[in-house]
């Protein structure tokens, strides 16, 4: 079975707690992706997403420029070791109702796997049985 590592996007791009959701959201069009995992000094405390801040700002018309993303990232991260397989991720994404799921190796975040990289599992799979 595909191991999460072959779909994953390697280049995982943070932002700080600290800075304004309209930094996060240029980031993320700077990048063409859709979630930033949120640091405070060195470590991993959250994630923001297109849908937090549509969700969030936008909903409660908050500015964008005055409001830090730690006031509306998610403080949850949902993780999964590299090596474990496809299904494994989107059972987890699918009973979560995730878009994003951060992968591991060990301790350290080695990707970022989307519904974008399940699709690209699916396409191989339905190549197959063609």
């Amino acid at each position: 079975m595909d191991q999460v590592s072959e779909y994953m996007v390697k280049a995982v791009r943070d932002i700080s707690i600290e800075a304004s959701v309209r930094k996060a959201a240029e980031k993320l069009d700077s990048y063409g992706i859709g979630s930033l995992l949120v640091k405070k000094d060195s470590e991993y405390v959250g994630m923001i997403t297109e849908m937090e801040i549509t969700r969030q700002l936008v909903a409660k018309n908050l500015d964008s420029n005055n409001t830090p993303v730690g006031e509306i990232m998610n403080p949850e991260i949902d993780f999964i070791d590299q090596e474990d397989v496809m299904p494994q991720a989107i059972a987890i994404m699918r009973e979560k109702r995730l878009r994003y799921l951060v992968v591991r190796n060990g301790k350290t975040v080695a990707g970022i796997l989307s519904v974008k990289d399940l699709l690209a599992y699916y396409e191989k799979w339905f190549k197959l049985t063609l």
